[in-house]
């Protein structure tokens, strides 16, 4: 399923519309703190509910990072020239790269994880940091939403004038109803388990962002239960 691109902001759009989300999405994290505070000073808490209130504690943490950190690199997206840095890469100098320094999160989790980069592709053209970037982003959310024993794997093939480069997992899915939306500002799918549902929901849409500014696109197929396919599509230099 192709997404079509995000309605076009100004800087001082996108600054004011992040701005209001980041207060209101922030706030919820900063309540469930304060309760699960004042739940622990209680004199007569068991071990086990004590536990449970620092890990509350430490997951809303990890969100509000990932809420700070998403949007700055959302801003700093925003704030760099259209193809400024657009060269011609190969992927098989970057992607297996990225691969390595998730194996150890890969292996942690019981997740295989692995990748087929052809070493002859063509070039793409885009900034290689935008590149790295995607498949950051990309390969940490199919580590995280698969269960010990899945399976997350990378590869590239040529698609016409572009270089197809798929992220495929065997995690929990997502609902048709969903797929629409995951590539919105600050959207987390529903009905998450509890240790899936500490992002800030800016990684896609800043993969998107990134493949908007360099003429690429993404597109997803996912199945509850079975897993998702996220498709990126990143133009050559012909």
């Amino acid at each position: 399923m192709e997404n079509p691109p995000p309605p076009e902001l100004s800087l001082g759009d996108l600054k004011d519309e992040l701005i209001a989300h980041l207060m209101q999405e922030l706030c919820t994290p900063l309540t469930n703190i304060k309760t699960a505070l004042k739940l622990l000073e209680s004199p007569v808490l068991k071990q086990p509910q004590r536990q449970r209130y620092l890990g509350l504690i430490r997951g809303e943490c990890d969100r509000q990072n990932s809420l700070i950190n998403g949007a700055t690199r959302l801003l700093a997206l925003d704030r760099s020239p259209d193809r400024a840095g657009v060269v011609p890469l190969q992927l098989a100098q970057i992607v297996p790269g990225v691969v390595s320094t998730y194996q150890p999160l890969a292996a942690e989790k019981g997740v295989r994880l692995g990748y087929t980069i052809p070493s002859n592709l063509p070039p793409i053209l885009c900034v290689e940091t935008w590149v790295r970037q995607i498949a950051i982003d990309l390969l940490h959310n199919g580590i995280k939403y698969t269960a010990d024993g899945g399976q997350v794997f990378v590869q590239a093939s040529v698609q016409g004038e572009y270089v197809q480069l798929e992220f495929r997992d065997t995690g929990i899915g997502i609902a048709p109803a969903e797929i629409p939306k995951i590539f919105d500002r600050f959207y987390r799918v529903r009905h998450l388990p509890d240790e899936h549902n500490n992002g800030a929901g800016l990684g896609l849409t800043i993969v998107q962002n990134i493949l908007l500014r360099c003429g690429g696109s993404i597109s997803v197929i996912s199945q509850v239960g079975v897993g998702s396919k996220f498709r990126v599509l990143l133009p050559t230099g012909g």
